[in-house]
C-alpha cells in the first residue's frame, strides 16, 4: 500500500531560509543582514527560527511597501525634493570644482615649462657671462 504524502507543507530548509531572507535583504552575510535591518538585531541566526523570523519580517516589510521608493507618503516628499535638490548643488559644485582644478593643473604646466626655459635662458646667460669674464682676463693680461 503506497503512502499518501502528508497534507502538511515541507517545511523549507535551513539553507533555503537563508538563501531567502538574504535575496530579500540584498545582503551576503548576517552582519550585514543586522546593520541593515535593526528589527532583525535582536535575532540569533545559529537557529533556524531566527531564520524564519527573519524572513517574516523581510516579507512583511517588502509587501508593506511594495512601490514604497517610487511613491512615498506625503510626508517624506518633500524631504526627498529637499535632498534631490542639495544633492544637485553638490555635484554642481564638485563639477566647477573639478574644472577649477584642471585649470589649476594646467596653469601648473605652463608655469614649470616657463620655467624650464628661464633655467635654460639663465645657462646660456651664465655661460656667456663666463666666455666675457675669459676674454676680459684674456684682454687685461695682454
Amino acid at each position: 500500500m503506497a503512502r499518501k504524502s502528508s497534507p502538511r507543507q515541507k517545511q523549507p530548509t535551513l539553507a533555503d531560509l537563508k538563501r531567502q531572507v538574504f535575496a530579500l535583504a540584498t545582503v551576503t552575510s548576517t552582519k550585514e543582514l543586522k546593520r541593515a535591518n535593526v528589527d532583525l538585531r535582536h535575532l540569533d541566526f545559529r537557529f533556524k527560527a531566527s531564520w524564519s523570523s527573519a524572513l517574516t519580517v523581510l516579507q512583511q516589510a517588502a509587501a508593506a511597501y511594495p512601490d514604497w521608493d517610487t511613491n512615498p507618503p506625503e510626508e517624506y516628499r518633500e524631504l526627498f525634493a529637499e535632498i534631490d535638490q542639495a544633492a544637485a548643488a553638490y555635484s554642481a559644485s564638485i563639477d566647477q570644482g573639478l574644472k577649477l582644478s584642471a585649470q589649476l593643473r594646467h596653469a601648473a604646466d605652463d608655469l614649470e615649462a616657463l620655467s624650464g626655459e628661464l633655467l635654460e635662458e639663465a645657462e646660456e646667460l651664465k655661460a656667456i657671462e663666463k666666455a666675457s669674464r675669459k676674454q676680459r682676463r684674456a684682454r687685461s693680461l695682454n
